[in-house]
């Protein structure tokens, strides 16, 4: 049984043209592997081949040491969306196991080398700068037509948005945590407080990303014909809790096909299917911004604000020196002084722990030891352990 297959529904002239494009394309952009996949179903079978076919892939891209500390992240992160890297398979035999129950599949696949390269570059960038950044995700609507925080359609799209955050490997505060911010702006009693307020009180969490969306339902389809529709629009924005700096924004609208005059039940049934497809849709935009934006502050460097308290003139010189010879260190501002105090700001495209150790690494060669008093984004304060404030 040698049946061609592609994994999409688009017209014959079009996929015909594409088919051309990519054998004609150099082979450096897709390669063909053999795979085989088990399971209770045909369909499953085929998908659990597609699956271990990209797994093949990714062993071309992963060096070992790549593989020895992260391979488990990165595999379940890429294998998770595994049937957008196999652009087309071919059924080479379909079996049935000794015990008849389960089918088992073996397919050519045709693995997209490109996209696998480029997607496993985007999660090295996000494990690299990010690592496992500490995100709230909270609703907060500015338009009159928002729902409510607590309506059933804001609860399926704040599922789809925590999975798809955790998926790409960030850690999302759970509930209860959340609930004290939605506490102190209960008591406030004022559900329009400013967004600066919000970011301040996911700071105090100790939040290192805020993620705020919305939920805005349009009006009831036209009645007429067999269906209705209900649709939703989400908002999502991203904001840096250390400065306040806005890292994406994306918009999404879902829609949800009903049967025409729905009764109370399949309207709000309908709007939730629709929340979670424009929460899935406006989350996978706000996932490639953060990537972007890290990539180009990495290229840039990161732009840290450094204290150092209670060290004498002869210390606070070498400290400079150490600042003004690292390699890793560029753009040193002008530090301000006061009586056994400098603040002094440096551009580095090393992450925080990173810039730590280098800082603590050089002091020391220098005779001088740092005690860490707070590290959070960009802010990092240090003592000296040897003298009291």
């Amino acid at each position: 049984m040698n049946t061609i297959r592609t994994l999409s529904g688009v017209p014959r002239l079009i996929l015909l043209a594409a088919l051309i494009a990519l054998a004609s394309a150099p082979a450096a952009l897709a390669i063909e592997v053999v795979a085989e996949g088990q399971a209770f179903s045909e369909k499953q079978a085929i998908l659990n081949a597609q699956r271990n076919a990209v797994e093949q892939g990714l062993g071309l891209f992963l060096d070992s040491s790549t593989k020895i500390k992260n391979f488990k992240l990165i595999q379940d992160r890429v294998l998770s969306s595994s049937s957008g890297f196999v652009t087309s398979y071919e059924v080479v035999s379909i079996t049935r196991t000794a015990d008849g129950r389960e089918v088992r599949v073996k397919i050519k696949a045709t693995v997209a080398r490109d996209l696998l390269k480029n997607r496993l570059m985007a999660l090295k960038i996000l494990h690299q700068a990010t690592g496992r950044k500490r995100v709230m995700v909270i609703y907060k609507s500015s338009n009159p037509n928002a729902l409510a925080r607590n309506h059933g359609a804001n609860r399926t799209a704040l599922q789809a948005i925590r999975q798809a955050l955790n998926r790409e490997g960030f850690q999302v505060f759970n509930e209860s945590v959340t609930a004290k911010v939605y506490r102190r702006i209960e008591r406030a009693a004022r559900v329009d407080r400013p967004v600066e307020d919000v970011i301040a009180m996911a700071l105090d969490q100790k939040a290192n990303l805020l993620v705020i969306f919305e939920n805005i339902a349009g009006q009831r389809g036209a009645k007429g014909g067999l269906f209705s529709k209900t649709d939703s629009t989400i908002r999502i924005s991203v904001h840096e809790t250390s400065n306040g700096r806005q890292v994406a924004d994306a918009e999404a609208e879902g829609i949800q096909l009903i049967l025409a005059n729905p009764g109370g039940k399949d309207w709000e049934k309908g709007l939730s299917s629709a929340a979670g497809k424009a929460a899935r849709t406006a989350i996978s935009k706000i996932i490639d911004q953060i990537i972007v934006y890290y990539r180009d502050l990495k290229q840039e460097g990161f732009n840290y604000t450094i204290t150092f308290r209670n060290f004498n003139d002869i210390e606070i010189d070498k400290i400079v020196s150490v600042l003004e010879n690292s390699p890793d260190f560029s753009q040193l501002t002008n530090p301000k002084f006061t009586r056994d105090y400098m603040e002094v700001g440096i551009t580095s495209t090393q992450p925080s722990l990173r810039v730590d150790r280098i800082l603590r690494s050089g002091m020391l060669e220098k005779g001088i030891t740092l005690r860490r008093e707070f590290i959070e984004g960009y802010t990092m304060i240090y003592s000296n352990p040897n003298r009291r404030e």
